[in-house]
């Protein structure tokens, strides 16, 4: 972890340990400043996201880097893309469903008020999916292309707040909403994250 750190001026980091289904946020002393519940990716015995579709939760050292906002300016890039997202309706028959009803369609305002995107892949990740690559271990989409990588993952809210705790996203990092608004104190552009098994 002292890697990560380094390499940010970010007096915070959040580490995130996801078989504890914990997310933690510390300062540059190693003290521990605030402790929340979340939940992970469905990926059997929480092993690490490698290729999209996965439904992987990824490990590694990562780095925020953007930040959406239901409480930012309503005239912002910020508020704007995260009310599109929040309008999107993630179906059941996708993959998107509730904590415990797989076939209740996971609705609207899957990522609640906050959004903070890390930079998935990292070059760790990009060894890791190649060496998958060459052993012919990345499963082909329907149309016979092996699958990429996928990006977009983040530390968000949720509409589903029963499902925290749990194995349930397809690799993004969920916590309450209420939960979440606690981390804009901690988290600006750069902030770094490390996330392990």
């Amino acid at each position: 972890m002292v890697r990560v750190f380094s390499a940010s001026y970010s007096p915070y980091m959040i580490y995130v340990k996801k078989s504890k289904y914990r997310l933690f946020v510390v300062n540059r002393k190693w003290e521990v400043l605030k402790v929340l519940d979340i939940a992970v990716g469905r990926k059997e015995n929480f092993e690490r996201k490698v290729h999209q579709g996965d439904n992987g939760t990824p490990e590694g050292y990562y780095f925020v880097n953007e930040i959406l906002s239901q409480d930012a300016d309503i005239k912002s890039e910020s508020y704007q893309k995260l009310k599109y997202m929040n309008s999107i309706y993630f179906k059941a028959k996708e993959g998107h469903f509730l904590w415990g009803k797989p076939d209740t369609d996971a609705g609207y305002r899957v990522y609640g008020p906050r959004y903070f995107g890390i930079d998935f892949p990292n070059q760790d990740d990009l060894r890791m999916y190649n060496e998958f690559l060459r052993k012919g271990l990345i499963p082909r989409d329907q149309n016979n292309r092996y699958r990429g990588q996928g990006t977009g993952l983040a530390i968000h809210g949720t509409n589903d707040p029963v499902s925290v705790s749990h194995r349930i996203s397809s690799g993004c990092v969920r916590l309450r909403n209420e939960d979440v608004v606690l981390l804009d104190p901690f988290i600006e552009m750069g902030t770094p994250v490390y996330i392990e098994k």
